[in-house]
Formats: C-alpha cells, sequence, structure tokens
C-alpha cells in the first residue's frame, strides 16, 4: 500500500492516537471518501506497529462510511487471510492494519478475482445492509445544488422505480472489489483492503460492481463465479446485467457529490459523461 513520503512530524495531524504515541506519518494516495494516514506507532513490544488511520469525516459520513461497521467487520474476520486486521476504533475513526505489498495496477484472471468474491460471499453476515437507494439519495443529499438539473432529477426517477430483484439469498458483500483495492503481498497471495462500504447485500449487485470496476467480461465472469459458488451462469450473468445500469448510476451520483464535497472539477466531468451515457441508453 504506497503512500507519499513520509511527513515531519510538525505536520501531522496527531501525535498520538487510540492510546499509541505516532513515530511516523504519511497520507495514504487514492481514495474519495478514504482520507487516510500510514502510521508508524509506538508499541510496548519490541517492534513498532504499521496501521493506517481511517477517520470519521464529514466526507465519509456523506459516502455512508460507517468505520464503527467497518470495524465490526474487520473483527468478525479477524482470522481471514486476505483482510486486514483491526487494532483500534476511537469515536473519530479506527486503525488496522497496513498489509506490506504493491496496489494492483491491473485486475487479476477472471478466475483468481472470482475466487476471492466468491471467499468473500462466504464470510459470515454482517448486520447491516447496503440498501441502493438509501445509498443513492445520501449520494444525492451531497451533490451541489447547481448540478441538480431536470435530466438529472428524471435519471434519478427512473432508477428509483427500477430497483432490480434478483432473488439471490443475501450474503457479505465488499462493493468495490477493484484492483486499486487488491494488495499483491511479498509472497504473492491478494489481500482485499478498504472495507468501508462492506455490508450484507444482494451478491449480484457485488459481482456486478467487480465487473464494472474491472472491466470485466459478463458471460465469462458468470462461468468463473459458478465454478466456485455454484449456481446457473445464465442466471447470474442476468442478475449482473440487470444491476449495471445502476452501477452508473450510483457512479454518477458519486462524483457529482465528491465535484461538490472535493470542489473539484474533474470529479464532475467523470459524473456528467455518466449522466450522458445514462440518458442515451
Amino acid at each position: 500500500m504506497p503512500g507519499s513520503s513520509f511527513l515531519q512530524p510538525d505536520e501531522w495531524p496527531f501525535s498520538r492516537i487510540a492510546g499509541f504515541d505516532v513515530l511516523n506519518a504519511r497520507p495514504v494516495g487514492g481514495g474519495l471518501s478514504n482520507r487516510c494516514w500510514q502510521l508508524v506507532l509506538q508499541s510496548s513490544s519490541s517492534s513498532d506497529v504499521q496501521a493506517v488511520w481511517r477517520p470519521v469525516s464529514p466526507a465519509s459520513q456523506a459516502f455512508g462510511v460507517n468505520r464503527h461497521h467497518e470495524y465490526q467487520l474487520l473483527s468478525a474476520i479477524q482470522s481471514c487471510p486476505f483482510a486486514p486486521n483491526p487494532i483500534a476504533q476511537t469515536p473519530a475513526g479506527i486503525l488496522v492494519e497496513w498489509i506490506e505489498g504493491n496496489v494492483c495496477t491491473h485486475s487479476p484472471s477472471p478466475a483468481v478475482l472470482m475466487a476471492l468474491q466468491t471467499r468473500i460471499h462466504r464470510l459470515p453476515l454482517p448486520g447491516w445492509r447496503l440498501a441502493v437507494r438509501q445509498r443513492a439519495e445520501q449520494y444525492l443529499a451531497a451533490i451541489s445544488p447547481a448540478d441538480k438539473g431536470e435530466e438529472l432529477a428524471s435519471v434519478c426517477a427512473h432508477f428509483f422505480s427500477h430497483i432490480p430483484q434478483s432473488g439471490f439469498p443475501d450474503t457479505c458483500c465488499h462493493h468495490d472489489l477493484g484492483f486499486y483495492n487488491l494488495i499483491q503481498r511479498p509472497g504473492g497471495e491478494l489481500a482485499v483492503i478498504d472495507w468501508e462500504y462492506a455490508a450484507a447485500g444482494d451478491p449480484m449487485l457485488d459481482l456486478a460492481l467487480t465487473v464494472q470496476a474491472n472491466h470485466l467480461d459478463v458471460a465469462a465472469t458468470a462461468q468463473h463465479y459458478c465454478r466456485y459458488q455454484g449456481g446457473d451462469p445464465d442466471l447470474v450473468s442476468q442478475a449482473v446485467q440487470q444491476w449495471l445500469p445502476w452501477c452508473d448510476f450510483l457512479a454518477m451520483l458519486w462524483y457529482y457529490a465528491g465535484a461538490n464535497l472535493w470542489q473539484d472539477d474533474t470529479y464532475r466531468i467523470e459524473a456528467k459523461a455518466l449522466l450522458a451515457k445514462l440518458i442515451a441508453a
């Protein structure tokens, strides 16, 4: 998980956190709702602790991120070899394990990715669920009034009246299994980071989000998914296809909200491109 260079102590926003003294700190690059820090913490043991500080912030709250839920989930799956271990929780945020390795720059093979996806879907079911309309409305509330024109209102009305019902039982879902959230450890194993959107949910929505994020072929991905999870690849393909427009819709709202929260027009450009795609569909 690379970041920028470590900063001087007077540039850190904290010197002590969750009962640990901070020995070194640097911001972690990437992530819209995820302005995190890599920390070296003083430990009572002989070795220092490498950790990630994942704060509660106006942006994380606007994007529906619940750090308490994230910490609960990581605690529940602590024996899982491909997720970071939780370290500490405070009202201001959570500390989790820093995973050594390199962020993937492209998607692994569909077979490898689906093996990982199905392992996530077999994890214990969280006690909270991602409801797509509620999430979309959270994003919508964070969008600038200047961006809320008639076209956006029309698209929102359409999607709110067309929510897919795939009929698959809920599973544990990561909801952002893009290659950018995969770390290749020094031994070659893959680890999954950024569990902030994880929740119980429709596994077909989770699979659709994975297809979208990694630019995968739906039919081939369904074949690999069913190889590990069982089921009918045709039914999986149909369910994923139903969710793909919703993936674009949520991404569009996410980008519009990001443009407002971070005052960054690059997000607005992405949002407008998705809006045009949805109108043309």
